[in-house]
């Protein structure tokens, strides 16, 4: 009985100094490293407006996090650029900024209250469409052009409000795979693991509605120092328990 109540109280601090390296947005920097994606061209569905010819995602850039642990693309800390990455314009009606500049990393899981603080402002800019944003962000890497075409034009719907025509190469325009993805993302939002999406945010952006950087959603990866944490945390519970105590003789 002594053990399970030790097991219990190192279990329960375990998760209480974990959720406390989880508890903020983090602050940090992008360098814009180019286009993945191909080339199309995007026109609103309602006004008929002349087309945007743009690259779609995935875009490509590496990040650099400057605050206390959080898992997110690289340790905390860090004085160089992690590795390069894809990440996914949820924003049609902005430009991308390249060079290097300060963002915000805001998690969906952990810091979903953030949206709109941290993030762009904006009818479209709410954690349920910055969700749907993820899914079909998701789906891109094993799909084809013209889907990749499609999904794009989703997430910019859903983001803008805005229905969007999308043609490649000026061959036909598919409002309708670009509605069904809409659905699907509408469908599906919740089957997204929020704690490993990001939306990241130029600082010069946040909390504003108009005169605004592009934003982007990308996946992040555990920290190394995370990842020691959440071990040791394990093996104290288990020293705790008595299963890792020497047999006596």
């Amino acid at each position: 009985m002594r053990n399970l109540k030790a097991f219990v109280f190192v279990a329960a601090a375990g998760v209480l100094l974990a959720g406390s390296l989880q508890a903020q947005t983090r602050a940090g920097q992008v360098t814009w490293k180019g286009v993945n994606g191909a080339s199309g061209r995007y026109s609103n569905a309602s006004t008929g407006a002349a087309p945007w010819n743009v690259r779609t995602s995935p875009y490509r850039a590496q990040f650099q996090i400057n605050e206390a642990p959080l898992p997110l693309l690289l340790p905390a800390g860090t004085t160089t650029f992690g590795p390069t990455v894809d990440i996914f314009c949820v924003d049609f009606n902005n430009y991308a900024k390249t060079g290097t500049y300060g963002a915000y990393f805001t998690n969906l899981g952990t810091n979903g209250g953030d949206v709109g603080k941290y993030t762009r402002k904006g009818t479209g800019n709410t954690l349920e469409n910055f969700l749907k944003a993820a899914y079909l962000a998701q789906k891109m890497p094993v799909s084809t052009v013209q889907q990749v075409g499609n999904l794009n034009g989703a997430i910019w719907y859903i983001m803008s409000g805005q229905p969007l025509y999308y043609s490649y190469s000026d061959v036909g325009r598919d409002a309708t795979g670009i509605a069904t993805y809409v659905l699907e993302a509408e469908r599906n939002r919740e089957s997204v693991n929020r704690s490993k999406r990001v939306v990241v945010t130029d600082v010069a952006s946040a909390g504003l509605e108009s005169g605004c950087n592009r934003e982007y959603t990308t996946q992040v990866t555990p920290e190394p120092a995370t990842m020691l944490l959440f071990g040791t945390v394990l093996v104290v519970k288990l020293m705790a328990a008595g299963a890792l105590r020497r047999p006596t003789v």
